[in-house]
């Protein structure tokens, strides 16, 4: 297990969009969260790279790379990080699609305070 009990706990917010990304990184933080903002595909793989992310919230329309190639390459460096995708529009077919790449579980844009916290108990406690 990762510093599950440590005293911070890391969470990627990958969202192309500035506003969505500045509200969801307050509510993170306001969950006692570290919220590591990211605009693009790119940024949220360095981040992970770089250091001991806990979970990664992940935009299915992030710019450049995408969310489902992003993802794909998140499980290419690590298989067990907790993604949760996030979607103005959530199909049951992307959804599946995304679960047959590694997601494991889904957000609602915009993305709903509850519905965040419940996925962050559910993969951090």
């Amino acid at each position: 297990m990762k510093k599950r009990h440590a005293h911070h706990v890391d969470v990627v917010v990958a969202e192309k969009n500035s506003e969505g990304r500045s509200s969801l990184c307050s509510v993170v933080a306001s969950l006692n969260c570290v919220p590591i903002p990211a605009s693009s595909g790119l940024e949220a793989m360095s981040a992970i790279k770089q250091g001991q992310i806990d979970l990664v919230l992940l935009d299915v329309d992030l710019t450049f790379t995408g969310g489902e190639n992003t993802l794909h390459e998140i499980r290419k460096v690590d298989p067990k990080l907790p993604i949760i995708m996030m979607s103005g529009v959530m199909t049951s077919t992307l959804a599946r699609r995304l679960t047959d790449r590694g997601a494991q579980g889904f957000l609602l844009k915009p993305v709903q305070r509850a519905h965040l916290e419940m996925m962050l108990f559910q993969y951090l406690l």
